[in-house]
């Protein structure tokens, strides 16, 4: 797997195969089954509110623990652009992460300095394809936001 992530075809096919495919198990199981999980890390259904049509979007994610809150990264596969959910966040950081037969309420930080750094350095040690993906994506760094668990309204 880590030979393959970052090679464009498998980009593709994660893009147009494996994400959808995810996306639906995850709601369909309320997070109990996902594909990316199979690979051992973890996986979770983000679900956030579009920044122009207020709509809800949800995307799977591989993330890290971050003391009692989620790290996600914006790598966009490597893409020249932050992902849509990535810029909904900034624009509403009040999203719901579907985990382990669980909907919570988080509200996103973006993360800057040391932390985002010391994370940084966390997730490319299991996931050193991250690296590749901003090699290749032109972009400085990555966001990397922590999804703080929010008090149930």
């Amino acid at each position: 797997m880590i030979r393959v992530a970052p090679k464009r075809w498998f980009i593709t096919f994660m893009r147009t195969v494996l994400v959808p495919a995810d996306r639906f198990l995850l709601e369909r199981t309320k997070g109990r089954f996902s594909l990316g999980g199979t690979t051992g890390a973890g996986t979770l259904l983000l679900t956030t509110t579009g920044r122009r049509s207020g709509k809800q979007y949800s995307s799977p994610l591989f993330f890290s623990p971050y003391g009692d809150s989620y790290a996600v990264v914006a790598s966009n596969f490597g893409d020249r652009r932050h992902p849509a959910w990535s810029e909904n966040l900034l624009a509403d950081p009040r999203a719901t992460v579907t985990l382990g037969n669980q909907v919570l309420p988080v509200t996103a930080r973006l993360l800057t300095g040391e932390d985002h750094d010391s994370q940084w350095r966390l997730i490319t040690s299991y996931g050193p394809a991250y690296q590749d993906y901003l090699d290749n994506s032109g972009r400085g760094s990555f966001r990397i936001f922590a999804l703080d668990k929010a008090p149930s309204s």
